[in-house]
């Protein structure tokens, strides 16, 4: 059965679409950010639901929070191995490994080599660079006038973030994340000449970085992986090495949608913002809620090792089973009233927003001290934010970030 495609409907009815062979992943669905209500009715009627038709090919959908926590616990029978999204590895990058596409022990291995460099103890140290960093960005808005909050904040904060945990050039801040950015491109375009070109100047800057880090090593990812005895070989497969390398700057990149998402989040709940304007102390409890309620990280795959069951359903071995974090992180079971923002919510922390479990992602830590250090600094300077036009969102089914934000901060 072809996927249901009810674009042409207007505003898709989530109550009456048949659920027999429905595909809740085209990318438009959360473009136009009408995914919510469909995840609503499978939480309640399918909550592992079959799709046995998509651009994807078959999957599993895992959409209430205890079943996904499940899955994540379990590497054993659902393997990251192949790859954590739902589509395949593009036949050219099918050497292009990394430890959020590995089980123990090798991921074991490679992610304890990289911690360090993202730890809480390295980020405290870079804690007050980083809140000179957020508020010289801050100070250099513009005042009465619209302007993109995307662009001017979330991307630039999550750059110079990027530049600081690789020790990259900081003036070439935003190459890095534009290359990790065309390395993941949909696995449908096709591998032109020009992105080529684009692919293999990443691979030639991550080797001599490795060179240069080999030879004197400082307190970067880089560093930890060309001196960790377990990882040092990496060199010897370049493929390996860009893709831990991306998955790291990717890590970060789960920041850049929080980021934008607190703005379009205290727009769309003003009394939440009220309370956070009366009692600063607030923050701390907030960034987890934002990051519950915006989810960054939409999806994440994994294969089956063999038959098993999930939620009463039995999925056979060698099957996709997408968990979708954004679906768990509004679960009634868990989240009362789980489509609104509330900054008090006692346990936003339990969020599954970064993941879970052995793979939960690598950059939480540091997209928590980005949220939290802004979110501050703003507060000490801006009364409001006011939304001047509806968000459009990035066409992503695995990353919820957003285009463009358009904001004015009062004169």
């Amino acid at each position: 059965m072809a996927p249901t495609d009810d674009r042409a409907k207007g505003t898709p009815d989530a109550e009456s679409t048949g659920l027999d062979g429905f595909d809740i992943s085209p990318a438009w669905r959360f473009e136009r950010n009408e995914h919510w209500r469909y995840f609503t009715r499978l939480r309640r009627e399918d909550p592992v639901h079959f799709c046995p038709d998509s651009p994807y090919g078959s999957y599993w959908s895992v959409t209430r929070y205890d079943d996904i926590v499940a899955v994540e616990c379990d590497y054993r029978r659902f393997s990251s191995e192949g790859n954590v999204i739902i589509g395949d590895i593009p036949p050219e990058f099918d050497r292009t490994r990394a430890f959020a596409t590995s089980d123990p022990p090798v991921h074991t291995c490679e992610r304890k080599a990289v911690t360090p460099a993202v730890s809480p103890k390295r980020l405290a140290a870079l804690e007050d660079c980083i809140r000179t960093g957020i508020a010289g960005v801050l100070d250099g808005l513009p005042r009465g006038e619209t302007f993109n909050w995307v662009d001017r904040v979330s991307v630039e904060l999550t750059t110079q973030m990027v530049a600081r945990l690789f020790d990259f050039p900081f003036e070439e801040r935003r190459l890095l994340p534009h290359w990790c950015e065309v390395l993941v491109t949909t696995p449908q375009q096709d591998m032109t000449p020009e992105r080529r070109e684009i692919i293999d100047a990443y691979r030639d800057r991550i080797l001599d970085l490795w060179r240069r880090r080999a030879a004197q090593p400082g307190d970067d990812v880089i560093s930890a992986l060309a001196h960790c005895p377990e990882t040092a070989s990496m060199i010897d497969d370049p493929w390996h090495l860009i893709g831990t390398v991306t998955l790291v700057a990717g890590a970060n990149e789960a920041a850049r949608g929080a980021l934008s998402g607190g703005v379009v989040a205290f727009h769309q709940f003003p009394d939440e913002w009220r309370k956070l304007r009366a009692d600063p102390s607030l923050v701390r409890g907030a960034v987890p809620e934002i990051v519950r309620w915006q989810s960054p990280i939409l999806h994440m795959r994994r294969t089956t090792t063999e038959d098993v069951e999930v939620g009463g359903k039995r999925i056979p071995k060698g099957s996709r089973v997408v968990m979708w974090f954004c679906s768990g992180n509004r679960d009634e079971a868990h989240f009362e009233d789980g489509d609104a923002l509330r900054i008090g919510r006692p346990n936003a922390h339990r969020h599954l927003g970064y993941g879970f479990g052995i793979h939960r992602c690598l950059g939480s830590h540091v997209a928590d001290m980005q949220l939290r250090i802004l979110w501050q600094e703003i507060l000490k300077r801006f009364a409001r934010i006011e939304l001047m036009a509806e968000p459009k969102r990035l066409a992503s089914n695995f990353s919820a970030n957003y285009d463009e934000v358009l904001v004015r901060i009062p004169a």
